[in-house]
């Protein structure tokens, strides 16, 4: 469904206006890649600010329990960087730009009006199912039903507590890591009022319906509300992630690199970018002890120079591969450890650049 292709759209994003950048440091350690010069802020941006902030935390009180949380600053994805998109091939962002273009075409509803997606994420073993809620949006059941006949989607609409749902079948397969896959064969969507929408897997669907209603209590947990608001509010994409235990166990199967791993209680980070198409994501791996924060931070720095001591020899792919883990800047304070990679857009454009058909040959 259409709606799929916007959330993967905005989560590829990766272009704003080129600025001058300076470097952040914040008090847990990360660094992070910021604008240079900001314009002071007037009474009215700060208000806009606050409202943004309140916006997400209604959001993300209406969210079930979960494993994981995400903000999406949407407005900013759409408005700020879908224009730079339509001539980048780079991970097929051309292809879901246009995609976005005939959506707003066949439907008439405007994506660029969302201003904020939260995402929540439920572990189920390895399989991991969730619900969307986006803001901005002014939708109602006969406008979504005739978006989804647009696209000849097979669909089924049922009720539940006064609101209707739509359930949509999807044949794509939907995204791994791993053993871990997101459940994506079925899609169900409700309009929410207050220009929200929610979609999903259909148990979060109603778990968010129940939780507006009143009938239900926000099932994210203080720990994680907390560590979301310790990422950057001005980040495109902020993320707080409790690692089940059983992916935790699966890491210490691995063998004495990995035990660390299995250590980590909490991931709170930020995905962003900033002038001429450079890319951030910053990370605060969170453990129960100083203890096992610096035992992880060993770990985690003596598998990067295991990599890097495959990647020798002089190959060309090897020499990139090595930049880039070059650009992997990690440490600890306290029991947490930061985790932070800074890509610059000419090493991006290396490790993306297609082989010559003469190398091609070669190969």
């Amino acid at each position: 469904m259409i709606l799929c292709s916007i959330l993967g759209l905005i989560t590829s994003m990766a272009e704003p206006r080129a600025k001058a950048q300076s470097v952040e440091k914040r008090p847990n350690g990360v660094t992070a890649t910021a604008t240079a010069a900001p314009k002071p802020e007037t009474g009215a941006t700060k208000v806009t600010a606050k409202k943004a902030t309140a916006t997400v935390e209604e959001l993300v009180a209406l969210l079930p329990a979960s494993d994981g949380i995400g903000v999406i600053d949407a407005g900013r994805a759409f408005n700020d960087l879908l224009p730079r998109l339509a001539g980048l091939t780079v991970g097929g962002v051309d292809k879901l730009a246009r995609e976005i273009q005939d959506f707003t075409g066949k439907t008439g509803i405007d994506p660029s009006k969302i201003q904020t997606a939260v995402i929540s994420l439920r572990m189920n073993g390895t399989k991991a199912n969730g619900a969307v809620i986006v803001q901005g949006v002014d939708l109602d059941d006969k406008k979504v039903e005739a978006a989804i006949k647009a696209y000849h989607a097979e669909f089924n609409a049922t009720e539940y507590k006064g609101k209707q749902i739509f359930n949509i079948a999807v044949k794509a397969k939907g995204p791994s890591a791993g053993s871990v896959a997101l459940k994506t064969d079925e899609t169900s969507l409700a309009t929410l009022g207050q220009q929200r929408l929610v979609f999903g897997d259909l148990g979060a669907v109603k778990n968010v319906i129940d939780i507006q209603s009143g009938a239900a209590k926000g099932g994210v947990s203080p720990a994680m509300v907390g560590a979301l608001k310790e990422t950057k509010e001005s980040a495109l994409i902020r993320f707080a992630l409790n690692l089940p235990e059983n992916l935790r166990q699966e890491a210490s199967n691995q063998g004495d690199l990995f035990k660390s791993v299995a250590a980590i209680k909490l991931i709170l980070g930020t995905f962003d970018v900033t002038g001429d198409f450079n890319l951030s994501l910053d990370t605060i791996l969170r453990t129960a002890s100083q203890n096992e924060a610096a035992e992880l931070e060993t770990g985690l720095k003596g598998l990067v120079s295991l990599v890097k001591g495959f990647l020798t020899g002089g190959d060309p792919k090897a020499d990139l591969f090595n930049q880039l883990l070059a650009q992997v800047k990690i440490g600890s304070k306290l029991n947490d450890v930061s985790l932070s990679i800074n890509l610059p857009r000419a090493l991006i454009d290396q490790l993306t650049k297609k082989p010559a058909t003469g190398e091609l040959k070669k190969q």
